[in-house]
């Protein structure tokens, strides 16, 4: 994972929030509530209004602080990609696009690979032998087969 911090200086923190979150997959439960459609700069704003943190945002995994000048990459990367923070804003700097081509792509193919992983276990169920839990998807697959899909419906399309 990466550990060197992301400068942010001098960008408008919308358009990063946006970036980023076009940039990120759905996983897990989070599939329950993801949206496929890209984030623009005016619905960032917004969202900032409110908070500078982000775990999930519409189903997509985010795990970002956008409080200051720099972005620790760690738990984003982590669920969408070594160095992906650092591609994003290197990609939003080069092309002051919040959703250009690469980063949506990475979106898609991260958010595919997350929905076939889902879909293999998303029947399991939640164990639980002391002093581990293992979380299955079992009590919510209900939910996430619809989603899950038409994710995959949607991706088979664009193959």
């Amino acid at each position: 994972m990466s550990e060197q911090m992301v400068s942010i200086k001098g960008f408008d923190k919308a358009k990063v929030l946006a970036a980023l979150y076009n940039g990120a997959r759905a996983q897990g439960a989070g599939f329950i509530h993801y949206d496929p459609t890209p984030m623009g700069e005016e619905e960032a704003r917004e969202l900032l209004q409110g908070a500078t943190y982000f775990d999930y945002l519409k189903g997509r995994v985010m795990k970002v602080d956008l409080s200051g000048d720099e972005i620790d990459p760690w738990g984003y990367d982590r669920d969408n990609g070594d160095g992906a923070v650092a591609e994003i804003v290197a990609a939003l700097r080069h092309t002051d696009d919040v959703n250009p081509e690469e980063v949506e792509l990475r979106h898609k193919e991260g958010t595919r690979d997350a929905a076939i992983y889902v879909e293999e276990h998303v029947d399991d169920m939640t164990h639980s032998t002391v002093p581990i839990v293992k979380l299955g998807l079992g009590d919510l697959a209900h939910l996430i087969k619809p989603k899950i899909k038409e994710v995959l419906d949607e991706t088979d399309e664009d193959a």
